[in-house]
């Protein structure tokens, strides 16, 4: 750490430093450049006259001024002729110079010369020019011994750097260390009741205090879990023993014709808890044993766009369709396309898994990084623990609907007292239990009108929904279209159930809820399933009716609402 401290550091200063050394050359040039023009223009002004008149005495007698000036060995005056009327040498030593820049003005530096030419005017009449040339030797010097000066400099906060950099190292490292110990004891011994001492508020102090959420989090979803499966395996088990002792009720025989979609239904909730529970121990090694390295040689600027990016994975917890998943998709590779990302479909493709769909431009600094795909990938890793514990809840949560409509629609009322209820969820719960069935190809469709709770035997009454939905399923052959309706009648709750089967012979329908007769084949029913039916309906003091031809079969039930309130009206004949 000390030595990637010191490498940033040195990179930072002798960039900030060139920028200040080459800047202040400029200006100390600038500066002799500047006071040379002005003792141009000022021994111009005193030569003015002596030009005007051709007195060229005075002009060298002036010339010679620039004795007291450091630095100025030559000085030369020229007539309008271009012609030298006055010059001045230091070392009284000729040097030819010629005059051949017919520019106004002007000033350049050569080897070791600053020379400047400059007009002189008289009341705004040329009437000669100045040629000063000053040596450079000082210039130098200054420069040189600026230069030092900054070297050491240099050197100086580099040594204070090293001081202070072995200082942040123990600071930044103690923690980690001490956060490696305590996560390798949770990797080894499974022991997500233990918590990291949090010992700052710096990034790694809001790692620790994350990361002691995320175990809280971890440890009541295992304890969940646990309590979860060990009741859906205990319902399991009574379900398969209630088979077993009841095999010849026809409550019983309905629930067998849907305890292989009971067992589906829930055993694809618990291979997606599996599944979730193997990206959660694998991302947690990554976790526990790489992310404090890798989080702290992201440099300050990739390392807040990273944890933005997770913080905005984490907030987002909108499920997306198909659909919306492919225009998100297109329309995020566009916009990487535009600013020249490479594999900006898979960026694109990782954005929406990880459901970061909108303002993705802030974070094209970090997808133009050389490292960003493992960036990517590690964000990937650590968004994906929320990813699969909402799996897990939405599988238990399903699992757990499932049970409880088993639970519900399996019950009896020892008591054989009226409750009041909705009679729209018991008809929820029949239809989780044939989930299975339906999915294969009937379409479900539900219009359920606002209703008021009613007095009934709500356990009964799931026998009834039990009944007439199975019989619908198979008279469907698993293909074809299913109406549920629910709403009130002149005092009375009506469940209209329409199916898109066969239909029912004319000749027969008249005999449907006779005890023993059914349309099915031999072994296939026990023909007192609507008896049953018809009798929990009449126990209601309501009615049963169906309407059948081929392609639509209906079943209409009408249940009074005696809740004190309403009084039904007289039934249809």
């Amino acid at each position: 750490m000390i030595l990637v401290i010191q490498l940033v550091s040195l990179f930072s200063l002798v960039i900030g430093l060139t920028y200040v050394i080459f800047s202040n050359i400029s200006n100390f040039k600038e500066d002799m450049k500047n006071n040379t023009i002005i003792n141009a223009n000022l021994i111009g002004e005193y030569c003015a006259v002596s030009l005007d008149f051709d007195v060229s005495e005075n002009a060298v007698e002036t010339l010679e001024k620039l004795k007291n000036i450091p630095s100025v060995d030559v000085g030369i005056v020229y007539n309008n002729e271009n012609e030298i009327f006055a010059d001045f040498y230091e070392n009284e030593e000729k040097v030819l110079i010629s005059n051949t820049n017919n520019s106004d003005s002007w000033e350049r530096f050569d080897a070791n010369y600053l020379n400047v030419y400059r007009p002189i005017y008289l009341e705004n009449n040329k009437v000669g020019s100045i040629y000063l040339r000053v040596s450079t030797e000082v210039l130098s010097s200054k420069i040189r011994d600026y230069v030092i000066t900054m070297l050491l400099l240099l050197f100086g906060l580099l040594v204070v750097n090293y001081i202070l950099a072995f200082w942040l190292q123990k600071i930044v490292s103690e923690p980690i260390i001490y956060l490696t110990k305590a996560t390798k004891e949770i990797s080894e011994k499974g022991n997500y009741q233990l918590r990291v001492k949090k010992q700052g508020n710096d990034e790694i102090g809001v790692l620790v205090e994350e990361y002691n959420k995320m175990l809280l989090q971890i440890y009541e979803r295992e304890e969940s879990l646990k309590q979860r499966t060990k009741e859906l395996t205990e319902t399991l088990e009574n379900l398969k023993q209630t088979q077993k002792k009841l095999v010849n009720s026809e409550k019983l025989a309905a629930l067998g014709q849907v305890i292989a979609g009971v067992a589906h239904e829930i055993n694809t909730p618990l291979g997606a808890i599996r599944s979730s529970i193997g990206n959660i121990k694998n991302t947690l090694n990554f976790v526990l044993n790489e992310y404090p390295i890798f989080i702290n040689q992201l440099p300050q600027k990739l390392r807040e766009e990273f944890l933005s990016l997770m913080e905005d994975s984490f907030k987002n917890r909108h499920m997306l369709t198909s659909k919306e998943e492919r225009v998100f998709k297109k329309k995020i590779a566009g916009i990487f396309e535009q600013h020249n990302i490479k594999n900006s479909y898979s960026f694109a493709d990782t954005f929406v898994d990880m459901m970061v769909v909108e303002n993705v431009e802030k974070y094209l600094d970090l997808l133009q990084n050389e490292d960003s795909e493992k960036i990517l990938e590690v964000a990937y890793k650590i968004t994906g623990l929320q990813r699969s514990t909402e799996n897990i809840e939405f599988a238990a949560e399903r699992a757990s609907k499932v049970v409880f409509a088993l639970k519900n629609s399996s019950r009896i009322n020892n008591n054989d007292e009226q409750v009041l209820a909705d009679i729209t969820d018991g008809i929820e719960n029949i239809l989780t239990l044939y989930n299975n069935q339906i999915k294969q190809g009937i379409e479900v469709s539900k219009k359920y009108e606002k209703i008021p709770k009613i007095l009934c035997y709500y356990d009964e009454l799931n026998q009834v929904w039990t009944n007439i939905l199975h019989n619908a399923i198979y008279a469907m052959n698993l293909n074809g279209k299913l109406h549920i309706k629910v709403f009130k009648e002149k005092g009375w709750v009506v469940v209209s159930i329409t199916d898109s089967g066969k239909g029912i012979p004319q000749d027969e329908i008249n005999q449907i809820f006779d005890p023993f007769f059914s349309t099915k084949p031999t072994g296939e029913g026990t023909g007192i399933g609507l008896d049953i039916s018809k009798r929990i309906i009449e126990k209601h003091s309501g009615k049963i009716e169906v309407e059948s031809k081929p392609g639509e079969t209906t079943f209409s039930i009408y249940l009074p609402i005696m809740n004190g309130k309403e009084t039904p009206t007289n039934l249809k004949e």
